[in-house]
């Protein structure tokens, strides 16, 4: 599968010299990876469920891309799916980590999971002896990247996703009043933070602020209470299934305001009663197929489609781009999970950005990707 041409110049201006690094670097001069094997692993940190496909088709597609363009004398690139019993996300972690082959971690998909699994990563109890480097998805809360220095992001934040929807409503839909529903949780709270004020100063009103529990709140009573006070915009700091269960409650009491939500609504996408119910919904996304807007993208919308018959959201996207970040890094420095991970650190200051299909990543000193763009899409495009 030929390479896409941004992330071809970017493998990364020394790949003829790559043999070289890759055969020195073999003998583990760097603790951890790259052992117990020929094949070099990114293992993916995602449920094992129909529902996570797009972060292991992503890593897929990337692994078939990095052993297309590797050198001959370098080893091959493989994906390593967690254990198929996952009691815990840091059970997943955990064997990812021990794992000598795996060189790097595509992962977790979600804030709770990857802040629980970043000592892991990090290998704090031993001084990070057998760290290994993890790059999240679509993990958005602030203060993911802050849990560890072998965590980073290829996803905009919370706080991003939140200010889109915020000056979205504002500018786009001419709302003037809003509601917001939020989960009573630290992603929800935050979410909710970060929306009203941009809302307020673009001359909107938050007219109530109503806190859920999942599963276990019933909507009905919150519908009718917003229903009667005309709301312009109903926005739902939660996931997919919170977000279905509220708009058939609204519409229900007889109120059509704007629904709007976050980037966990893309699961609905590929739903086909969802999409057909809820289609008019929409949501913050990191990528979108149909937006593609440089010949990389295009190239990854084109064969992720052949190869899945299905079109990749985000998460297929950002999975993507976290597996060549790791790949490249390890075609660059070695196999050594220590030197991949001060590569990936470098990215975008001490050495060139990455030209990712979702965008141009550049990691600041924290481990976010800085300046990525937040788009706002109907879950029916």
């Amino acid at each position: 599968m030929p390479l896409p041409p941004e992330a071809g110049r970017i493998a990364w201006r020394s790949l003829a010299g790559c043999a070289l690094v890759l055969t020195a670097a073999c003998g583990g001069s760097d603790a951890g990876g790259g052992g117990g094997g020929d094949t070099l692993y990114i293992g993916v940190a995602a449920a094992m469920t129909e529902a996570a496909r797009p972060y292991f088709s992503g890593v897929e597609l990337a692994v078939a891309a990095l052993n297309a363009q590797r050198p001959s004398s370098a080893r091959p690139f493989g994906v390593r799916r967690p254990p198929a019993e996952q009691p815990t996300q840091v059970s997943v972690a955990i064997a990812l980590r021990d794992d000598p082959s795996v060189i790097g971690v595509v992962g977790h998909t979600g804030s709770a999971q990857t802040l629980e699994a970043a000592p892991v990563y990090g290998d704090v109890a031993g001084d990070g002896a057998n760290g290994v480097v993890a790059i999240t998805p679509t993990a958005t809360n602030p203060l993911v990247t802050r849990a560890g220095d072998w965590v980073f992001r290829v996803c905009p934040t919370d706080l991003d996703g939140a200010r889109a929807i915020a000056a979205y409503a504002a500018d786009s839909l001419h709302a003037r009043r809003a509601a917001v529903i939020y989960r009573n949780d630290l992603f929800g709270r935050g979410y909710t933070r970060a929306f009203a004020p941009v809302f307020v100063e673009a001359g909107g009103e938050v007219t109530e602020r109503d806190p859920y529990l999942a599963g276990i709140t019933e909507f009905e009573a919150y519908a009718l209470r917003i229903a009667r006070q005309g709301v312009d915009a109903l926005v739902v700091a939660g996931g997919a299934t919170d977000a279905v269960e509220i708009t058939r409650a609204i519409r229900a009491a007889g109120s059509r305001p704007h629904i709007l939500g976050t980037d966990d609504l893309a699961a609905l996408t590929t739903d086909s009663v969802a999409v057909r119910e809820y289609g008019d919904v929409r949501y913050t996304s990191f990528f979108v197929a149909d937006r593609a807007a440089t010949d990389a993208a295009r190239a990854f919308v084109r064969d992720y489609t052949a190869r899945f018959a299905q079109v990749p959201d985000h998460r297929a996207a950002l999975s993507y781009d976290a597996a060549m970040l790791i790949g490249l890094a390890a075609l660059e420095v070695g196999p050594g999970r220590r030197r991949i991970r001060d590569r990936v650190a470098a990215t975008g200051r001490e050495r060139p950005a990455y030209q990712g299909v979702t965008g141009e990543i550049r990691f600041d000193e924290t481990g976010d990707a800085v300046g990525k763009t937040v788009l706002v899409v109907p879950v029916a495009r």
